[in-house]
Formats: C-alpha cells, structure tokens, sequence
C-alpha cells in the first residue's frame, strides 16, 4: 500500500468522451470500494468468466462477464484482449497495488460527467435534486430522472468526500472534499466545446447517382435494428472501411484480414467475420470463395473518393431509424435517449435501444449532416438540412399528410409519457402527460392533482349515449414498477365517491403482481404505458365512439384491450365495405353491358369472395353502405330503381368526409359539443 505520486494521477478526459454514468457494482452502498477491488482481483487472477462472484451485500446473479461488458468496461477498468480475454487497464492495476482511493478518487473525475462537478458546486449544502438540476440546466445532461446524481453521490461518499443530513435531505461536502478539490480541475459549463457547424456555408449537397440507384433498386429487404460492426467505426467509419477495401482488393485471403485486424486493431478472427459481414450487406464487398473476398464495382466506386456521406443510402436500405433521425432533429434538438425512445414508439424497435441509435448519430455526424448542440443533445448542420431538402422526398421522409402527422402526435404524447412515469421527483408532470393523452383519444379530460385531490378526471358527456367518468390516479416511479405500497385504495373510492365517478383507473409504467391482485380485489383498473401506446394506435387507426371504451374502463386488474377486438374488427369492415362498395361501382362504370348500374344482389356476388371481410357482409349492411353513400350529403351514389351507379370518386367521397371531420373538430374546438 502506498500513495501515488500526484504527477502520476489520471488527467482529465474530454468532457464529450467521458462516461454518463459510474459503474452499478452490486453489493451495499459501504462495500462498493471493496466489492470493486473484489471485481477486479477476479479479472487479474483470470477467474472464469461464467462465474457469479460472491460479493458482499450483494444477492446479483450476474457472472463476471456480464459485470466486466455492462459495468467495468464503460469506464475502462477493464478491457478485452487480442485473446478475447479479460485484462485490466493501466490505472485499475495502479490502484489494486497501491489502494491510493484518491487516486481512484481522480481517475471517476477523469472518466465520469459530473462528478467533480458536484464537490464544487456543495459549496452550499444542497439537495440531489438541485445538483439534479444544475446538471441539467447549466451542463444541459440529457437526464430524465435523478437516479444519475444519486449514484454519484453514493460513490463521493465513499470516497468520505461528502455527507449527507437525513433529517435535511441535504448534501455538504467534508474537509477531506474541500482538500481533493484542490488537487483536480472541475469543467465549467462555459468551457464545455460545442460542435461548429463546418457545413455553414455549403450551398448545396450530392450524393453520386450510383449510390441513390443502388438504395431505389435494393430499398425492399427488410430493415433491421442492428447496425452493424466495423472497429474503431465510432470515431471513423470511413478511414476503416477504405483500409479493408484497399486491403481485399489486394490481399483477399481471409487469412491475410484476419491478420491485418489482429495487428492493427486488436481484434479476434470472429469481430473481422462481423466486420466483414457488415461491408457484404452494404454491397461493398462480396464473398468470392470460402476463403476469399471480392470489392465490388460499387465498393471501387466509393473508393474512388471515400465519401461518408455515400454511405446513407447503404445504410437506409438495412438499417430501422437511420436517415429518420434527421427528420426528427428538424425541429428539435434531441439526446440519443430520447431519440432512442422515438425508435421504440414509432419506427419498429423493440426496446430503447441506446448504443444502438448512438451508432446511427456517430455516422450521421461522420457524414456532418448533425452535430452537439451541447453536451447530450444533438441538432442539424446546415449539410443536413440540405439532404432533407434535396433527398428528403427520395427516403420518404417529407411526408406532412394528415396520417403522417397524427403518427408523430402520438409518438410524441407516448414518448412523453414514458419519460414522465420514470420521474418521481415531479408528479404533477406526469398527472398533466396523462391528461394529455387522454384529451387526444377523445375524452373531456381536467388536470386536478394537489394533495388529497383526483389527479385526472375523465368524462364522456359530449356523449349523449351512456355516458360516464372515471378518476385516473397516475404513478410515477423511478423503480421498474409501481408496487402495492404506493397505491392507497380507501383513498381511490372516496375520490370515486367525490366525483360520482363510475370507475377508477390508476397509470403507471408497470405494475407489481401483488398491486395487479389488490387492484382485482377493489375493482381498479390498471394502465401501463405499453397498454396506453396499443390503445393509442388503436384509435388513431380504427377509432371508436366514446362509449365503447367502457368496455376497457369496467375491468379489474390489469387492462386487458382484446375486449376491444369485436368493435375493431366492425370497424374495419365497415370501411372495407365503404370502399368495396365504391370500387366496384367505378369500375362497373367502364362495362358496355350493364354502363355501371349493379343491384344489392350484383354487389353481395361481387364482395363475398374478398379477404379482406373477416365475415361476408349482408345484403342488409350493404343496403345500408348505399343509403349512406346515395344520401344527399355524401352524393357519390345514385339510386335508379333497384340499381346503383357511381357519380362520383372515392376522392370525392374523401373530400366529402375531411370537409365534415374538420368541420366537427373546429365546432368542437369552438367550444359547442
């Protein structure tokens, strides 16, 4: 044990390459220092990998090699070897030999965003949730919720650099605190390098003609949300990807890559196999024999002058959310978060998948077509606003049409809401999201919120047709769902009694099993988000009236929305029938025969044999379907006798329809219901 030499601490990193978080080591909050050393002995005396380490306070399931990918290796404590093994930095062995904790101290300044910051600014004693905000407002950190600040003052008391006034809440930094941060430089937010935009000044942008061909001839394979692997492809994707072109196209013996990867980039033979596969589905390369490679003339093409930019339209053509991205920064800035949560809600993700939208964003900013606006968000460069402007309609992504915005509404009021369930610290914003989202799925929604009140309260009474209410109790919650505890249900019934509600709801972004059964037992029904987003979709495509979202508000427990399938599957066939009935019609128009003219029997022989009815329609609703489409408001039918002939369009029939829908959303939003 001994002290290393201040000269030999770890120096500051770049503010933009530090880690956002410091590592989760399983155990109590006073075993982290000693279940870390723990952690890395076992990496140092190469324990196996599989193993689940016993650690102090700590009941985690997690093996060595799921703690060494997901909470060592971000800060660099440890890395993989060219064996693939697990080796220790540089700095995690200084500080096993020496146990100097301040050096260790410096080294999760050098490596973490706001760490020293926090001893400076307790210059005052202060609460987590005012450094919460400090980091936010002044450092502009994309974070959501302060479990962040959290973890980071449990690792500075530690250190014994800080304490903390239960009775106060509040933080004050020690003597031995005072005395570390004199030895340490502590970023300020001034000093903090925002991206310029280099592209400022460009008046145009190209992509080779060779590249678009290629995306409008190949854009029908089915994208995927992986992106892909090529090493050192986060600082630049381009130089890799010349070096192992110019390397097949003159050394394509797989032995010879393999070779090259080991020595210039420390990789094993299976990480070259990905990164091969990767440059195959972008068309650059190809396959010649089970031992050799080939560039191809689209690959030679893009040598010729290595341009990122080139590399978009490969990309868009197998990659979900790649050239969305900059449709979506358009008119925001956004974090890699929350654009993660954008790919999740609406374009195909399965998850909030971070790293990989974080792979997107380093390209896009290779290629300049986005930047940092500041430390987390990032916005358009001028280079992107021109490739929306020029290629925009090529991606399909300048669509305003009426689907098109309604798709970004709900994305956003679901995006919205996810990241206001997580935040414990402020309640009212999620009461007001849920409000929200309810008023767009058709409900007279009120905020009330406050101590002992209704949070939201729901109503139907523009409904003339069994009307009812609900009062909605939202739950935020920084854990992974909201448990029995937190529910107060003597306290539900009063407010139902109150407001002579008929049912009580309660949202959450997940619930307990143990809150799903008492919520049973008090007939309370129960919302996360992912049930939300479903019945969003739900009414942004087949739309009900207000009185049959009864069905779902009358459950107990868990909300289950398959009551709503019967009305959805009527819904959609009344539609089919509409346009069924319509088409045929205009079509019938061009016979010499019959010029057009079809009974209600002609059109049932016609429609019973189509796919898209769930259930053949009855010559009653297709009488009906000509009424309505015959009636003096729609007028796109005429009745003669016992046949029908078309006099109009199915765009006269739409212009028809969007004339009355917004003249009933501008008498509503009037005020006259």
């Amino acid at each position: 044990m001994y002290n290393v030499p201040i000269s030999q601490y770890p120096k500051d990193k770049e503010w933009n390459k530090k880690a956002n978080s410091t590592p989760g080591i399983p155990g109590g909050k006073n075993m982290l220092l000693k279940n870390l050393r723990k952690l890395l002995l076992l990496v140092k005396e190469h324990a196996p990998r599989d193993q689940i380490p016993t650690l102090e306070g700590s009941g985690s399931k997690s093996t060595l090699e799921q703690l060494c990918i997901h909470q060592l290796s971000a800060m660099n404590f440890v890395y993989r070897s060219a064996d693939g093994d697990w080796v220790l930095s540089d700095e995690s062995q200084i500080w096993l030999d020496s146990e100097d904790n301040q050096y260790l101290a410096t080294y999760f300044c050098a490596q973490v965003k706001f760490f020293s910051e926090i001893l400076y600014y307790l210059d005052s004693p202060k609460t987590a949730r005012e450094l919460f905000d400090i980091a936010v407002n002044e450092y502009d950190l994309a974070w959501k919720i302060p479990t962040t600040v959290n973890n980071r003052l449990i690792w500075l008391r530690q250190f014994g650099f800080i304490e903390f006034q239960e009775f106060s809440l509040l933080y004050s930094i020690t003597d031995s605190g005072k005395s570390f941060l004199k030895t340490i430089s502590v970023p300020m937010p001034e000093s903090i390098s925002k991206d310029e935009d280099t592209t400022k000044d460009e008046k145009d942008i190209s992509i080779a003609d060779v590249f678009l061909e290629y995306y409008l001839n190949n854009n029908k394979f089915v994208r995927k949300t992986g992106f892909g692997y090529l090493p050192n492809s986060s600082s630049n994707f381009g130089s890799t990807a010349a070096d192992f072109l110019s390397l097949i196209h003159s050394h394509n013996e797989i032995e010879n890559i393999n070779d090259f990867c080991r020595k210039k980039y420390g990789i094993k033979d299976s990480s070259t196999r990905s990164a091969l596969t990767t440059l195959s589905s972008l068309g650059l390369i190809k396959r010649k024999t089970n031992s050799t490679y080939e560039v191809t003339d689209l690959g030679h093409t893009w040598l010729k002058d290595s341009s990122v930019s080139a590399f978009i339209p490969l990309f868009q053509i197998r990659c979900l959310f790649f050239v969305e991205i900059l449709f979506e920064l358009k008119n925001h800035s956004l974090s890699a978060k929350e654009l993660a949560t954008k790919a999740k809600i609406s374009y195909g993700f399965d998850k909030e998948n971070v790293p990989e939208v974080s792979n997107r964003i380093s390209l896009l900013k290779q290629a300049k077509l986005l930047r940092n606006v500041s430390a987390e968000k990032y916005t358009l460069t001028n280079r992107g606003i021109l490739f929306l402007n020029k290629y925009g309609d090529l991606f399909g992504l300048n669509n305003t049409d009426t689907q098109t915005v309604s798709v970004i509404e709900s994305a956003d009021i679901i995006s919205d809401l996810r990241i206001a369930s997580k935040d414990s610290f402020n309640p009212e914003k999620f009461e007001k999201t849920v409000r929200d989202f309810f008023e767009l799925l058709g409900f007279d929604a009120q905020w009330l919120g406050g101590s002992g009140k209704t949070d939201v309260l729901l109503k139907t009474t523009d409904s003339p047709e069994n009307p009812f209410v609900v009062t909605v109790d939202t739950k935020a919650t920084n854990s992974s769902a909201v448990t029995d505890n937190l529910v107060d249900f003597d306290t539900l019934k009063e407010h139902k009694k109150k407001h002579g509600s008929d049912y009580i709801a309660v949202v959450g972004r997940d619930f307990n099993e143990r809150l799903i059964n008492r919520a049973k037992e008090h007939h309370v029904v129960l919302f996360d988000i992912d049930t939300l987003e479903k019945l969003l979709e739900i009414h942004r495509q087949t739309p009900q009236k207000m009185t049959v979202y009864r069905k779902v508000f009358e459950q107990a427990g868990k909300a289950d929305i398959s009551v709503l399938d019967k009305d959805i599957i009527q819904t959609k066939n009344k539609g089919s029938l509409i346009t069924g009935v319509m088409r045929h019609l205009i079509d019938e128009c061009r016979d010499p025969v019959t010029k057009g003219y079809l009974s209600v029997r002609d059109l049932y022989m016609a429609l019973r044999t189509e796919r898209e009815f769930s259930e053949v329609p009855t010559i009653e609703e297709i009488e009906n379907t000509l009424s309505f489409l015959s009636s003096p408001i729609i007028g796109c039918v005429k009745k003669d006798k016992d046949y029908y002939h078309a006099t109009g369009s199915l765009k006269d029939m739409a212009a028809v329809l969007d004339y009355l829908h917004n003249r009933c959303c501008s008498t509503i939003t009037a005020g006259i219901k």
